[in-house]
C-alpha cells in the first residue's frame, strides 16, 4: 500500500479514490437494476418456468466468475487496469442493449455469460487497485465504503428498477441501465492512466496465472481471508435463499414483511461497516473475533424460535458480521500482497469466494425445501461452527507466538 500519507488527501477529497468508488458504485447499481427486468423478461418468454431460467442464469454467474476471475491479473498486466475496467463497462453496456432485443431463452443465457464476464474482470481489478491509491490508515475506511456501496445497491436497486420499469417498461429499463455503465466508464477515463495502475503494471513484472490461487492456500493471512469469506457465504446464503420460505410459507406474512426483514440484513451490514471503519484497531480486532460466533448464535436462535421479530434482529446481527468479515478479508488481502501479484491475489480471492457461494446457495435452497426453515438453520449453524473453529485455532496460535 502507499504509505506516503502526507501526499494523499482524505478519502472525501481524494479525487482518484472518489472517481473509482463512484464508477464501482454505478456498476453495482447497473447490475442491480438489470436483475428485476431480467425476471420480467424471463416471465414474458417462458411464463411459469421463469424461476428455472433465473436459477440457470445465477448458476452461469457463479461459473463465469470462478473460471474467469483468476485471469484478471494477467489481463491487467497486459492491458492496464484503467483500460480493462473501461472496456468491461462498455461491454456490459452493449450487453444490456442486447437484452432489449432478446426474444429467446438461449439469448438470455448467452448475454448472461457476457454480462458476468465483465463483472468477473471489473470487480477484482477495482479491489486490487484501491490499496495502491490510498494509505494503509485509509484502507479500512475505503474497504468499508465499498461494502456500504454494495449493500446500498442491493437495498435500493429493486425500488429504482421498479420506478424505471413503471416509466419505460422492463425492456426500456435495460437501455436506461446501460447508461450507468457508460457513466462508470467515463469516470475511469477521466483519471490519468498512471493514477489507477497498480505497481505491477508500472514495473511490467511477470506473474503466472496460478500464482494467486496457490498463494491463497499457502499464506496464513490469505487462508484466513478465505475462511472469513466462507463464513459470510454460509450465513449470507441462508439469509438470502431461505428467508422467503419462512416469511411467505411458514409465517404466512406479506411481501412487505419480507422486504422489511431483508432490509434489516442490509441495514445491519451498513451499520457494521460504518462501525468497523470508524473505530480503533483494538475494537476492529474484537469485532472480527466476535462476528463469526455472533452469526452462529443468530442461526441457532432462529432455529429454536423462528419468529418474525427475532429473525429480523438475527438478520441485522448477521448483516453486521457479514460486512465486518468482508472488510477484514479485504484488509488481509492488501496486507499480504504487493506489486505484480496484487491483482492476481484479489482475482483469486474473488473467484474462490464465489465458489463458496456456488455451494451454499443451492444447498440452502435444497435443504429448506426438503427439511424446512428451522432444521436447515441447524444444519447451517453446524457448518458455520465447522468453519469458525479453524479461525479460532489460527487466532489462538497467533496470540501464543512471541512478539
Amino acid at each position: 500500500m502507499n504509505h506516503q500519507t502526507e501526499s494523499i488527501p482524505s478519502l472525501w477529497n481524494h479525487r482518484v479514490f472518489q472517481q473509482l468508488f463512484w464508477a464501482h458504485a454505478l456498476s453495482l447499481f447497473g447490475s442491480g437494476l438489470s436483475s428485476l427486468a431480467l425476471g420480467l423478461l424471463a416471465h414474458q418468454l417462458v411464463g411459469a418456468s421463469a424461476s428455472k431460467v433465473l436459477g440457470i442464469t445465477l448458476a452461469i454467474r457463479i461459473i463465469v466468475i470462478v473460471l474467469v476471475s483468476p485471469w484478471a491479473g494477467q489481463i491487467t498486466a497486459r492491458w492496464g487496469a484503467r483500460q480493462v475496467m473501461v472496456v468491461s463497462d462498455l461491454m456490459r453496456c452493449g450487453v444490456l442493449v442486447g437484452f432489449y432485443f432478446a426474444d429467446a431463452v438461449w439469448q438470455i443465457y448467452a448475454l448472461a455469460v457476457l454480462l458476468n464476464l465483465g463483472s468477473a474482470i471489473f470487480t477484482p481489478i477495482y479491489r486490487a487497485v484501491i490499496p495502491d491509491v490510498v494509505t494503509s490508515a485509509q484502507y479500512p475506511k475505503a474497504a468499508a465504503i465499498g461494502s456500504i456501496a454494495y449493500d446500498a445497491a442491493n437495498i435500493l436497486s429493486p425500488s429504482l428498477a421498479a420506478l424505471v420499469i413503471a416509466l419505460v417498461g422492463f425492456r426500456g429499463n435495460f437501455v436506461v441501465d446501460g447508461f450507468t455503465f457508460l457513466a462508470s466508464a467515463a469516470l475511469i477515463l477521466g483519471l490519468p492512466r498512471l493514477a489507477v495502475e497498480a505497481a505491477s503494471t508500472k514495473k511490467k513484472e511477470h506473474v503466472s496465472v496460478g500464482h494467486g490461487i496457490s498463494s491463497m492456500f499457502h499464506r496464513a493471512k490469505l487462508r484466513q481471508s478465505l475462511f472469513l469469506a466462507l463464513q459470510t457465504s454460509i450465513a449470507g446464503a441462508f439469509v438470502i435463499v431461505s428467508t422467503v420460505d419462512l416469511v411467505k410459507n411458514e409465517l404466512r406474512l406479506s411481501d412487505t414483511a419480507y422486504a422489511w426483514v431483508m432490509g434489516a440484513f442490509g441495514v445491519g451490514s451498513v451499520c457494521g461497516a460504518l462501525a468497523y471503519s470508524r473505530t480503533s484497531t483494538r475494537f476492529r480486532n474484537a469485532a472480527v473475533n466476535l462476528a463469526g460466533p455472533g452469526m452462529l448464535a443468530a442461526l441457532m436462535a432462529v432455529a429454536i424460535v423462528p419468529r418474525y421479530g427475532l429473525v429480523m434482529a438475527a438478520w441485522a446481527m448477521i448483516g453486521a458480521g457479514y460486512s465486518i468479515l468482508g472488510v477484514r478479508g479485504s484488509e488481509l488481502l492488501a496486507e499480504d500482497s504487493q506489486g505484480a501479484e496484487r491483482p492476481h491475489i484479489f482475482a483469486a480471492h474473488f473467484a474462490l469466494s464465489h465458489a463458496g457461494w456456488g455451494l451454499t446457495y443451492p444447498l440452502a435452497g435444497f435443504l429448506t425445501t426438503a427439511l424446512g426453515f428451522g432444521n436447515t438453520a441447524w444444519v447451517f449453524a453446524a457448518i458455520m461452527l465447522g468453519v469458525t473453529i479453524p479461525v479460532w485455532i489460527a487466532k489462538t496460535r497467533e496470540r501464543s507466538q512471541p512478539q
